[in-house]
């Protein structure tokens, strides 16, 4: 039973809000707003369902945002639960119930597991397949799109995608040198497997990378994408390349001049594929010397662990989504590395890291798991979480859009916790701040804000004692909670964003970071950091591009907006909240539409930056696209609505 006792569902609540699995409703009855969340939590991939905590309602008086009402008659709403779960649905629906007590009144706990996909779409009786199906996004429930059912329906009806035939193909189609790299990976893990002695024919076969048609054997989607021809990877995946581009600076499409990007192009079969892609991101890698105790020869180490890459590399080309005509992308900038790749995560964001793999392709996982590349039971990702935790880099940032189709994972190239962030910390020396409290509060002026889920990820903390250490902050008064939207989240008070002493003690946190460097790192000793390749390249930018240019766009786009709104921005500070920045942005999109890169400019920030929390505004239906139906065009601009009547742009007036 994957049910949670009620007092821990209250807590966890109370401590990180509403989440993709946790829901509170009021206890009154049991109307639509319960049977959608029901709904959504049984259809949603890779959930393993979620909880309704039923007698809690919303109380923006109260410290935790909500408050225990209670239920009065709980026998009548578990009746009515399980009345509605059978009869309400196309497909019955058995939750499990629990009554409990909290504050001396009656609460009603309800877990819904998800149903099989033989049996989804669960949708509405009454409102139909179309506008009755529901998935959680988020915290909230959302009617499914055209495309999401047909995803529903194609998991239902039909075999995975990579286990099917295409036309005109024929062993032939097969690349003797991929399967020769296959057999010497799977020797090197496992010398004795008894599929090494198989023909090319049998173990194709064993590796269900064929199907026999009419008595003749044919590759599988699967079998050409890991072992096929350039020929026929041409012919039949011709934009389903892996491409990787190197950018001077921190912007895509900043500079037009060619000198300030290259790219490299690989598209073969992935077995070959992949330790090319490897060596074409890692040779782009800054090193760190270090000399190790006892040894006067050096070595070198990149700033992001080999495994990081690695992995999220193979976790891109395995799972993404193979019917979708666009390249795996990573882009190289001067201070991160970007992963994108076509097909949303099948596991909800709050779940990656976590035990169990969903896999989009099982085929082409399962022979990779065969191999060295791809982790088994779901662990890579927490290893990557772990490996960027040991370097001193920031946690890898997810980004998935069902909408949009896409998967995004970012990596850090600099330390969390380097000088200029030390000399910001001396002002906290008299709080006897940990390593860990350190980092959270490095993290959150950084990024702007610190979840719960970041503290976990920083810290390898559960819930609960994150929580326990983000309370600690908050009543030091070093933090502000903000109960907004679907999570709690922190920010830093304005009076401690700009402060940087110059003469206090960082011993204590330097001492902290250095042994927990060694703890992991027991060989290192004296590093000596070698970046000078972003330093150059960005010196070159500068050089070559210089800022008047932004700073006279910035003033021109000032110009088209009112006295007092030019004199707001100007006003702002290095770093705005989460609200004053939501505020702000929507103010600017009632004047007239802006694109990202023009919101960017004019509040001083990049446009990867504006296209994140545009997004996030466009999702929740408080922004607009002006070309709605082609949400990745170079053209699109953003605007907010005018009156609740207006359907469109063309209405804007």
């Amino acid at each position: 039973m994957k049910f949670m006792d009620i007092s821990q569902l209250w807590t966890e609540l109370i401590q990180t809000d509403e989440r993709t699995r946790l829901e509170a409703k009021p206890g009154n009855e049991i109307g639509n707003p319960v049977m959608q969340t029901i709904c959504a939590y049984a259809n949603t991939d890779g959930l393993n369902g979620g909880y309704i905590l039923i007698g809690v309602e919303e109380d923006s008086t109260s410290p935790s945002g909500y408050v225990i009402a209670g239920v009065k008659n709980p026998d009548q709403i578990q009746n009515e639960i399980v009345t509605q779960c059978t009869s309400k649905f196309n497909v019955t629906i058995r939750p499990e119930i629990e009554v409990g007590i909290l504050n001396n009144k009656t609460v009603i706990g309800v877990y819904v597991p998800e149903s099989e996909p033989g049996d989804k779409p669960i949708y509405m009786r009454k409102q139909g397949m179309n506008k009755g199906t529901y998935i959680r996004v988020g915290a909230t429930d959302q009617v499914c799109t055209e495309g999401e059912l047909v995803r529903f329906l194609q998991k239902k009806n039909a075999r995975p995608y990579d286990e099917t035939v295409l036309p005109q193909t024929s062993l032939s189609d097969i690349d003797p040198k991929a399967l020769q790299e296959y057999r010497k990976l799977r020797k090197k893990k496992t010398p004795h497997a008894s599929e090494l002695d198989y023909s090319d024919e049998d173990l194709l076969n064993a590796l269900h990378c064929v199907d026999i048609i009419d008595g003749v054997p044919k590759p599988t989607v699967a079998g050409l994408i890991l072992f096929g021809t350039d020929a026929v990877l041409r012919r039949y995946f011709s934009m389903m390349r892996f491409d990787y581009v190197r950018v001077k600076g921190r912007e895509w499409g900043g500079s037009r001049d060619e000198s300030s990007y290259y790219s490299i192009e690989l598209r073969e079969s992935l077995l070959t594929l992949l330790p090319k892609a490897e060596a074409a991101i890692m040779d782009d890698i800054e090193r760190e010397l270090s000399f190790p105790p006892g040894r006067l020869t050096r070595e070198e180490n990149p700033v992001i662990p080999y495994d990081v890459i690695r992995e999220i590399l193979v976790n891109a080309v395995m799972h993404r989504d193979y019917q979708t005509p666009s390249p795996t992308l990573v882009i190289r900038f001067t201070d991160r590395i970007e992963f994108h790749n076509p097909g949303y995560s099948l596991k909800p964001i709050d779940n990656i890291g976590k035990p169990g793999s969903t896999a989009r392709n099982q085929t082409i996982a399962s022979v990779l798991n065969e191999t060295e590349y791809a982790e088994n039971k779901g662990s890579g990702i927490a290893k990557v979480q772990r490996k960027m935790v040991e370097a001193q880099l920031p946690p890898p940032m997810f980004d998935s859009s069902k909408t949009e189709n896409t998967f995004v994972v970012t990596l850090s190239l600099h330390q969390l916790m380097d000088e200029t962030a030390l000399r910001w910390l001396n002002q906290f020396q008299d709080f006897g701040l940990s390593g860990d409290e350190a980092r959270i509060l490095v993290y959150a002026k950084q990024y702007g804000s610190v979840s719960n889920e970041n503290c976990r990820n920083l810290t390898s903390y559960d819930t609960a004692k994150s929580s326990s250490l983000l309370t600690r902050l908050r009543s030091m008064g070093i933090l502000n909670q903000h109960s907004h939207g679907s999570a709690t989240y922190y920010t830093i008070p304005e009076t401690y964003l700009g402060s940087e002493p110059e003469n206090s003690l960082v011993t204590q946190i330097r001492t902290q970071d250095t042994q927990m460097d060694r703890e992991n790192n027991p060989k290192s000793a004296l590093v000596t950091q070698i970046r000078t390749q972003d330093t150059q390249m960005q010196n070159e930018q500068n050089s070559q591009s210089g800022y008047g240019s932004e700073s006279d766009e910035r003033a021109i786009l000032l110009q088209s907006l009112p006295h007092t709104l030019q004199k707001e921005i100007l006003s702002l500070g290095q770093r705005m909240t989460p609200e004053k920045r939501e505020e702000m942005l929507l103010k600017v999109c009632r004047i007239h539409p802006f694109t990202a890169a023009e919101v960017g400019v004019l509040f001083g920030n990049t446009r990867h930056w504006a296209k994140i929390v545009l997004r996030e505004l466009v999702h929740s239906n408080k922004i607009c696209l002006t070309i709605p139906d082609k949400p990745k065009s170079k053209n699109q601009a953003y605007y907010v609505l005018r009156d609740a009547g207006q359907r469109n742009i063309s209405e804007w007036k």
